[in-house]
This record gives structure tokens, C-alpha cells and sequence, in this order.
């Protein structure tokens, strides 16, 4: 399907565009760089061979009037459930234009291409400010509560050094000064960030787990969201697959926590390393233990030698991370935008699923390496 729109038009995406879209997405967040036979590979495998994929619910590619690619939105199309009721859902990412000055509203047409689709609700997790203005601009503004970034310094020197490296990765060579650094400010007594083990949860009990037992929580744990992706064990497999690879944010950890009695009552999961600012994935669990779900987190993160932690909007979590010196900031935007207004309820109120590993955040076209 074409839309033409003035000197360039908008179609479905399709195979023989693949190698482009990795020219552009190279260009646009790579700096140029060679095109990686293995990039080329992963965006055809999560936009054409998605487990969840529709031929009518295809990704957008902009073309100008000689057919070359000048522009592109990715749509991860996703299966969702409010009360038990199916939702065909579809998630915007990747948005990227050749040369936006001189093609100005080819984004605006992939969006509204995008958002002119079969499925029920569009969403993004992922918008960056120029983004989010053309969603804004068709009146569709942000949610608050799934926007809020977050960090959380344990040793302040370091992270600057590991923010530093992600601009310029000569960088690294600081890594010595920064844990030196902040050995001395842990020394004067000047510091507070960083945790103690006596902070961690007392009415459950956190413990590491396999990928298997982590995906198991998860399951369980979603059920308590109405509206939720309508995961099975295999499809949800296949995005911890894609999650467990972006080894460019640090190893993966896998927790689960059990309460008393033996049942399970939260999990996360996050990327870190030494001397890293690490990176949650995903954290669930009931309101009124989610301040022993942060606690446990932060602990662990600074045992495990982190510089830091970051994370998506979490609004579960939102009261407990205000409270533990977490700063909040805006650096990826969510939008959701439906003719059902009982959709977008429980995205308002908080109580959806709709991040993470049930978003965009899975994908490393997001935070990942292709070399």
C-alpha cells in the first residue's frame, strides 16, 4: 500500500528494502559507520519475521520520486489483552529520515501512515523529543507516568566515566581514575549513595534465578495487569532471547523474590557490570512490596560494583524510587493513542503492561552493538 504525499511517497516495507534501512539506521545512529551483515539480518528478522507479524500491519518506509529510501518507521506489531479481552496492538519505533532538513514532513507521514493502520491501539516507548513533537502536534501527548526515566548513582566519578564512554569510547582509559576517585569520597565519609545489605527486603526473600524461573515470574506475576501482552511461555522466550543479547549494556541478572509462604511475588531483571551505569529491563511485583523490589535492586546493583542504574518508567515503582534518591529526567517518551478510550485507562492510571519486555525495550536495535 502507497500513500504519495507531494515529491515522495509512503509504502509498506518490504524485503528488498531491508539493506536499506540498515544504511539509514546506521547513518542516522551510528555515525555512518560499515553496515553490519548481522544488522541487516535483525532488522529483517524483528520487522518481517516477528513471531507476531501481519502483512497489514507492516513497518513504513518513505521514498522519493526516483524509489530511493529516504525514510522509516519500524512497527513491532504486539498482541495484547484487557480483561481477557484480545487487543491487536502495534508499537512505532525507529523512526529515521535521510537528509530531514530537505524532506521536512517525511516523519510526520510515516507517523500518520503508522497511526492510520488496522490496530486497535498505537503506542511508542521510545520517542525522542523531535519525535514526540509530531506526535503532539496531532494531539496526541505524552503519559507521564511511563515516561519518567530514572538514575540512581552509587559511585558518581564512575558514571560520569561510563556516561563519557557512550559519546566518546577512548573514554575508558578513566575507568582507573573514576573507581580511584571514588574510593577517596567513600573514605571521607562524604558519600551517601552508595547501600548498605541492610536495606534490602524483609517481608520477601530475593534470591538469582535462571532465565527459565524469571520468565515462569513473569507470566505469573503480568496476570495482575488488565491490560497485558497475551504472552505464552514460546512467544515470551523469543523476546527474552532478543533482551538477553545486548551484551553492550553489561550481563544480564535474573531475580526473583518469594514470600513466606513460598509463592512468588516479584522479579526483575537489569544489565550491568563493573564500573557500569546498569539498565532495567523489567521489575514486577504487587504495590505493597515495591519498595522492597527497589531496595533489593539498588543493593544488588551496588554489590555487583555498578556505577549506577537506570530505567524506563516503571509506574509501579515510581513512589519508591523518588524515595531512594533516584532522579527522574526525559529521555525516551510514551504515547498511546486509541479511538477506545477503555484502552487507554489503565495506561492512565498506571496499571498496564506495556513496557519493557512487554514494549520496544527488548529489541537491540535499542542500546546494542551489531560489530
Amino acid at each position: 500500500m502507497s500513500q504519495s504525499a507531494g515529491q515522495g511517497s509512503v509504502r509498506d516495507l518490504e524485503r528488498d528494502d531491508i539493506s536499506a534501512v540498515a544504511r539509514l539506521f546506521q547513518n542516522t545512529f551510528r555515525n555512518g559507520q560499515a553496515v553490519p551483515g548481522a544488522l541487516v539480518e535483525y532488522i529483517r528478522e524483528v520487522f518481517l519475521d516477528h513471531p507476531w507479524h501481519e502483512e497489514d500491519l507492516r513497518s513504513k518506509v518513505f521514498v522519493g520520486e526516483k524509489g530511493e529510501l529516504k525514510g522509516f518507521i519500524g512497527v513491532f506489531p504486539s498482541r495484547l489483552q484487557l480483561e481477557g479481552r484480545p487487543v491487536r496492538a502495534a508499537f512505532a519505533g525507529s523512526m529515521m529520515v535521510q537528509e530531514p532538513e530537505r524532506n521536512p514532513l517525511a516523519g510526520a507521514r510515516l507517523l500518520r501512515a503508522f497511526l492510520a493502520g488496522p490496530q486497535d491501539i498505537s503506542l511508542t516507548e521510545t520517542a525522542n523529543a523531535t519525535a514526540l513533537g509530531m506526535w503532539q502536534k496531532l494531539a496526541l501527548p505524552l503519559d507521564t507516568a511511563y515516561s519518567l526515566n530514572w538514575l540512581r548513582v552509587f559511585r558518581p566519578v564512575s558514571a560520569a566515566v561510563n556516561a563519557a564512554e557512550r559519546r566518546l569510547p577512548s573514554a575508558r582509559i578513566l575507568r582507573p581514575l573514576g573507581r580511584a576517585a571514588d574510593a577517596v569520597v567513600e573514605k571521607t565519609g562524604v558519600s551517601s549513595l552508595r547501600l548498605s545489605k541492610g536495606a534490602t527486603a524483609r517481608r520477601i526473600s530475593f534470591r538469582d534465578a535462571s532465565e527459565n524461573e524469571f520468565a515462569e515470574a513473569v507470566l505469573l506475576l503480568s496476570k495482575s495487569f488488565p491490560l497485558r501482552p497475551l504472552w505464552n511461555r514460546a512467544m515470551l522466550d523469543w523476546f527474552i532471547g532478543h533482551a538477553r543479547q545486548k551484551r553492550a549494556l553489561g550481563a544480564p541478572v535474573w531475580r526473583i523474590a518469594e514470600s513466606r509462604n513460598g509463592d512468588i511475588a516479584a522479579c526483575y531483571a537489569y544489565f550491568g557490570g563493573a564500573g557500569r551505569i546498569g539498565w532495567l529491563l523489567q521489575a514486577l511485583c504487587a504495590p505493597a512490596i515495591a519498595g522492597d523490589l527497589v531496595d533489593d535492586l539498588f543493593v544488588h546493583a551496588d554489590g555487583s560494583g555498578c556505577a549506577g542504574l537506570r530505567g524506563g518508567g516503571h509506574p509501579w515503582l515510581t513512589h519508591e524510587l523518588i524515595t531512594r534518591k533516584a532522579v527522574f529526567y526525559g529521555r525516551a517518551f510514551f504515547v498511546a493513542h486509541s479511538k477506545d478510550e477503555s484502552l487507554l485507562q489503565p495506561i492512565k492510571s498506571g496499571q498496564a503492561l506495556i513496557s519493557g519486555l512487554a514494549g520496544e525495550n527488548w529489541t537491540r536495535l535499542i542500546g546494542d552493538r551489531f560489530d
